[in-house]
């Protein structure tokens, strides 16, 4: 008989215990739950809400389940035991993230799109009762993002999805070399003004209204939002992460971009050389022409000097001409008379004897 008593009170404590244990639950800040009863839901919890967000779901909740109660906030909660059950579900912003899919542009071109969005479950009880778990969330957002991207992109050509702005695409430290950079909507070209300059001409899209890359993912996000919200799912918004072309597209258009890039190297260089001959030549002009104004001036000082000499050496002879003549017999006897030449000179003047040293006279 005790040892029945004692089964009787170990099987009382027991279930006391399943009873206690079982009729409370925590919620942290970080999680909501759904109290179901009989697989009905009866009270929902939800974490911190702005007051517009929660006088939307009580709206919500008023008008689709009447008799759940609302409640909000962390804490210890209580449940009827084996009667209750609670669902809880993550409270903060989850990501969405899987590989890349395939969409093809206005323009016709394939790209492999890889995105992620950032959402949280903003209706607890609408969430549990169309999607019931995460996993089956994550499968519905990959239907509603991916169908918007490519409903959106196929709208957009490959450039509006690469651009988000109508700033001009810089060259880089190329900038820093050249002197003149102007911006049109032309295609890429490299001019030499009249000053012999390269002249940059940069290629710019212009984005219509409403197009380039962050007004195609707010479209996208918006209409996302929209279709996810019947499932209690609130999109935060959607990102593109990468964008690449197909791999046996990727090796072709390297190689286009390798010679594209090679032949405007190439005009940089043949201009470089052509400047370089210009300058060259230029300076070689400059050289000659400084020289031969240094030598026109230099013949018209000595030819000014000459005719001032001669001036004064006219002037000089006029007034002896006897000295004149004797002068003029010196120079000319010095041009006509060699080494071995003997001379005899007598009183009447220096050419009255001219003998060789042979004995001869000339």
């Amino acid at each position: 008989m005790r040892k029945l008593r004692m089964l009787i009170t170990g099987l009382v404590v027991i279930f006391a215990l399943l009873v206690v244990f079982g009729a409370f639950f925590v919620v942290t800040e970080t999680q909501q739950a759904v109290i179901l009863q009989f697989g009905d839901p009866v009270r929902v919890i939800v974490g911190g809400r702005e007051p517009g967000k929660l006088a939307e779901l009580k709206e919500w909740m008023h008008e689709n389940s009447p008799g759940v109660a609302l409640s909000q906030g962390a804490g210890l909660y209580f449940k009827i035991p084996f009667l209750q059950q609670v669902r809880i579900f993550d409270d903060r912003i989850l990501e969405y993230d899987d590989p890349p899919a395939d969409v093809v542009t206005k323009d016709k071109k394939h790209i492999k799109v890889d995105c992620y969005a950032r959402w949280r479950i903003n209706n607890p009880l609408l969430f549990l009762t169309s999607v019931r778990a995460e996993t089956a969330a994550l499968s519905r957002l990959d239907d509603i993002i991916y169908s918007t991207i490519r409903q959106e992109l196929g709208k957009s050509t490959l450039i509006q999805i690469v651009r988000s702005t109508n700033d001009p695409i810089g060259i880089g430290d190329y900038v820093r070399l050249v002197n003149n950079v102007t911006y049109s909507d032309t295609l890429e070209e490299i001019e030499i003004d009249a000053a012999g300059e390269i002249a940059e001409t940069i290629r710019m899209v212009r984005m219509p209204p409403g197009q380039g890359r962050m007004n195609i993912l707010e479209r996208v996000a918006a209409t996302s939002r929209r279709m996810a919200a019947e499932y209690g799912i609130y999109i935060i918004d959607v990102r593109i992460k990468r964008a690449d072309l197909p791999e046996e597209n990727q090796a072709a258009v390297f190689a286009r971009m390798q010679a594209e890039r090679n032949r405007i190297s190439n005009r940089y260089r043949a201009e470089g050389r052509r400047m370089s001959d210009v300058i060259i030549a230029n300076t070689d002009l400059q050289v000659d022409s400084i020289r031969a104004a240094a030598q026109r001036t230099a013949l018209t000082i000595r030819g000014k000097a000459d005719s001032t000499a001669a001036a004064i050496y006219a002037k000089a002879y006029s007034g002896y001409p006897d000295f004149y003549e004797f002068v003029k017999s010196l120079e000319t006897l010095k041009e006509i008379t060699r080494d071995s030449t003997s001379i005899v000179v007598g009183t009447d003047g220096i050419f009255e004897y001219l003998v060789s040293k042979s004995g001869e006279f000339l």
